[in-house]
């Protein structure tokens, strides 16, 4: 029998399953058995894994996300923007609505990536983490997590899909729906092995950012160590840190937006999904680029992803290019070009000089009106 926590997963399950519907007949039967088996088997491993993470410092409105626990002792998986709302003493809600008490360590902004530490003493269940070699595109994973808070109605869930993007240097996507509430929330591969976290929601429904496990398995220690380092809009240019700003202008509105709290007994709608421009959601009808920059450990601007159709795309714009030059004048920043973008209007050029595979190119992308 189903834990009441994963009862959504009888719901969404045979529907996402209906993907495998033009297999031939003789093996449809078995392919869906065996992959429904597989995910349940999965969710009953890691469900009592998935915590939700709510601030407690203060009354009022505050920050609030998912998590999973990796560790007997309590360490807890979370993105980086979670925290930044949470402030560092947590209440972290288990399985079952039992709260204990968390403490925020330390977060990878430009990646999105952050730790927290139940502190309440205890030996905790945890999901391992997997190998980041063994994670391939196209495989099925499992997204759990607290769409608009933690619910003991309906607890973690679950939605099935494909990883059709695994791209170490910036985010894992997926078609698993996710949502406001959701972020920090863990990916599972069907073995139960934690695979990414969520970061974003991207333009559409069936396209989400996850932070691939690989990058908290190399700064796991400067994670414990509390360090915290970068801004969210190294990935997202054009975004105000949240710790710089916390007004709504210019917020990432890709990103599951931190919720207040709720009142004991009380449950939460979750937040209108909104579908914007991909990196800094310019007001539409405003220049735009369609490319998403970070900047490197040498301060060079490299162009991260690009969306399908942009202006980006069109002019030839390609990942790994790495950008030196924009309207004629030298960047020291992906802030550079985000000026210049918002400073021009749809229909101008924008003349860019890139360095790929070690030869300077220069490129004219004729910015479009923002979607």
């Amino acid at each position: 029998m189903i834990p009441r926590p994963f009862f959504l997963s009888r719901v969404l399950l045979p529907a996402v399953l209906l993907q495998a519907a033009f297999l031939p007949l003789q093996l449809q039967a078995e392919t869906l058995k065996e992959r429904q088996t597989r995910v349940l088997e999965a969710v009953q491993k890691v469900g009592p894994t998935v915590v939700a993470i709510t601030g407690a410092s203060a009354k009022g409105s505050m920050g609030s996300g998912s998590g999973v626990i990796i560790s007997k002792d309590g360490l807890v998986l979370t993105a980086g923007h979670v925290l930044a709302a949470t402030g560092e003493d947590l209440i972290i809600t288990l399985p079952g609505g039992r709260e204990v008490k968390g403490k925020s360590l330390g977060r990878d902004m430009n990646r999105d990536a952050a730790l927290a530490k139940i502190t309440d003493p205890g030996d905790y269940t945890f999901a391992d983490m997997a190998d980041p070699s063994s994670i391939e595109k196209g495989e099925w994973v499992v997204a759990l997590g607290h769409p608009g808070g933690y619910d003991p109605q309906r607890g973690a869930p679950l939605r099935v899909g494909r990883l059709w993007d695994v791209d170490n240097k910036t985010f894992y996507r997926s078609d698993c729906t996710v949502s406001g509430g959701d972020s920090g929330g863990p990916l599972f591969d069907l073995s139960g092995k934690v695979i990414g976290i969520h970061s974003s929601i991207s333009q559409n429904l069936s396209e989400n950012r996850h932070v691939p496990i690989g990058v908290f398995e190399k700064d796991m220690e400067r994670l414990k160590n509390k360090e915290v380092w970068g801004k969210l809009s190294n990935i997202m240019p054009g975004m105000r840190d949240e710790e710089e700003d916390n007004s709504d202008q210019d917020k990432d509105l890709n990103r599951p937006r931190a919720r207040p709290k709720k009142e004991p007994g009380s449950r939460q709608k979750p937040a209108p999904r909104t579908e914007p421009e991909e990196p800094a959601a310019p007001a539409a009808g405003r220049a735009y680029m369609g490319a998403t920059l970070q900047m490197t450990d040498e301060g060079q601007v490299r162009v991260e992803e690009i969306a399908d159709g942009s202006p980006a795309a069109q002019a030839g714009l390609q990942l790994e290019d790495i950008i030196t030059k924009a309207g004629g004048k030298e960047i020291a920043s992906n802030s550079d070009i985000v000026a210049q973008v918002r400073a021009a209007k749809p229909g101008d050029m924008l003349k860019l000089t890139i360095r790929r595979k070690g030869a300077d190119k220069e490129l004219e992308v004729k910015l479009a009106p923002a979607p």
